[in-house]
C-alpha cells in the first residue's frame, strides 16, 4: 500500500467519524431543543456541530487538492 493510499484511508476514516458525530449532534439538538429557547448547552452543541462541519470540509478539500478522492 502506498503512502498516499494510507493517508487517504486515514483521512476518509476520520471524515466518516466527523460526519457521524455531526449527524448525532444534529439529531440530539433536534430532539432536545426543538421549539425551546436556546440554552448554553444548545449553543455549545451547535458550535461543535459547526466545528465538525468545518473539519469535514477541510479534509475533503485536502483530498481533492491531492487527487486522493
Amino acid at each position: 500500500m502506498s503512502n498516499w493510499d494510507e493517508t487517504r484511508d486515514k483521512l476518509l476514516a476520520h471524515y466518516e467519524e466527523l460526519e457521524r458525530k455531526h449527524r448525532e449532534l444534529d439529531k440530539e439538538l433536534e430532539e432536545r431543543y426543538n421549539n425551546v429557547p436556546a440554552t448554553d448547552e444548545a449553543r455549545r452543541m451547535k458550535t461543535m456541530k459547526l466545528y465538525l462541519k468545518d473539519e469535514m470540509h477541510r479534509i475533503n478539500a485536502y483530498l481533492i487538492q491531492k487527487g486522493l478522492e
